[in-house]
Order: C-alpha cells, then structure tokens, then sequence
C-alpha cells in the first residue's frame, strides 16, 4: 500500500504539478530580447538583410537555402546544427523596422519584429518575437529552456561577437 502512495504521490509531483502551472501560464507569450552592438547602424543593418552571409558569423547555422521570392519578399531557409530548420519571409515595414515571419516545419507561424536603431555610434538592436503555445505542459518546459529565446539570444551574441572581433585588430593594429 505505501508503494501505491509512494507511485501516486510521485506520479502528481511529475505530472500533474507541472501541467497545473503550465494552465496558470498565458498561451500566448512576448519574448523580447535587446542588445547594443558596437558597430555603426548601416554595418548591422546590412548584416540582418543580408541572411545570405549569415552562416558565416552565426554559430547555430549549418545551412542557408534561398527560396523563390515570396510575395515579394525574400524568403530562406535556416538549417541549424541541432537539426532544426524554419523557413523565414522578411517584410521591410520602415527603415529601422523588420517583420520576419517565421515558419516551423510543424507549421506553426511566427512573427518576429527587429527594430534597429543609431546609438552614439553603435547600434541598438531589438528582437520581439510573438509565440502560441496551447499544450500546459509545453508552457511549463517554456519556463525551464525557451528555444526562441535562445535562438534570439544566440543570434544577437554572434552579431556582437562579429565585431568584437573588429575592434579587438583594430585595437591590435
């Protein structure tokens, strides 16, 4: 009997506890990531426009695969090393604002907006990501390791650590 307690007991601390807090967890949910690269505006507004390069500087991709334009916009594939892949449409909406639709191969959409900005010299970056997650238990795991917030934050970290390197020669030479 104290094995049948022990088994339900630890049955509702495995499941049930985080499905309870994956329901209290919004469905929807921002994911907002800004970071500040010490580089000039027109150097990193050419890097988020310019995918094509991109698996030169970034350390998760393996592959880049160009698409047809799709209603006018470019469109590509990102292969990872980890094996994921997504398909990403940009919209231009302004000078310093982009929409990236993002689509998994689930078929889950994404919208990703990167807002650019001059800062003295250097460049504010800021990536706002907007995500549906309808499964509890999947919100919960979203509170332990959030993959789009890692993916952002990888990316920002490789477009600074793409000029760190720069001022590091500069400073060298």
């Amino acid at each position: 009997m104290k094995l049948v307690i022990k088994a339900i007991a630890a049955l509702i601390i495995i499941v049930l506890i985080p499905m309870l807090i994956g329901f209290l967890q919004p469905k929807e949910r921002l994911v907002i990531e800004k970071a500040v690269v010490d580089k000039m505006y027109f150097f990193i507004l050419g890097d988020i426009t310019n995918h094509w390069e991109e698996s030169q500087w970034r350390n998760n991709i393996d592959t880049i695969v160009q698409y047809r334009v799709i209603d006018g916009q470019d469109a590509w594939m990102e292969y990872y090393n980890n094996g994921d892949s997504v398909l990403l449409i940009t919209q231009k909406t302004t000078e310093t604002d982009y929409i990236r639709l993002i689509l998994n191969p689930s078929g889950e959409q994404l919208n990703r907006v990167i807002t650019i900005a001059d800062y003295n010299g250097k460049t504010a970056i800021r990536f706002t990501e907007e995500a549906l997650e309808n499964n509890p238990f999947k919100r919960f795991m979203l509170l332990i390791k959030d993959p789009i917030r890692d993916r952002i934050v990888a990316y920002l970290d490789d477009l600074k650590g793409k000029y760190k390197a720069d001022s590091n020669e500069e400073e060298d030479g």
